[in-house]
């Protein structure tokens, strides 16, 4: 029961992040408030954590290379969309700042499972009940 109100909720986490991921790109840019941090960073972090709710969400469907460029295409369409918002324009830095942060966030999310899976085997175990090869 725990396990699933978990999937639910990191799914709801997930649908919201791409929801708001496209509001924040294509929202007039009088309407959007910057953080301190900065575009490229924004850009970064925003992707990073997109990528590891995806991560918690879908925990090995699709494949973890295949979340990865199904989060970039997403970032390089949102990016490409802003050519039609009211004062945005569309950068590559940004959309590369974009892409760094969703292979950061999946390959970190990947590296704490294999380290968990080590220390800890019984978080291995299929729901199942079967060990994982």
């Amino acid at each position: 029961m725990i396990g699933k109100t978990c999937s639910i909720g990191f799914s709801v986490a997930f649908t919201a992040c791409i929801a708001a991921l496209a509001a924040l790109a294509w929202l007039p840019a009088g309407a959007v408030t910057r953080t301190a941090l900065g575009g490229h960073a924004e850009h970064f972090v925003a992707w990073l954590g997109t990528a590891i709710v995806m991560g918690l969400a879908c925990p090995g469907r699709p494949r973890p290379a295949t979340q990865a460029v199904l989060l970039i295409v997403y970032a390089a369409v949102l990016e490409a969309g802003q050519l039609q918002a009211s004062g945005r324009h569309a950068s590559l830095h940004d959309f590369a700042f974009s892409a760094a942060g969703v292979a950061t966030g999946v390959l970190g999310l990947c590296l704490v499972r294999v380290r968990l899976a080590a220390a800890l085997p019984f978080v291995a175990r299929r729901r199942d009940g079967a060990v994982r090869s």
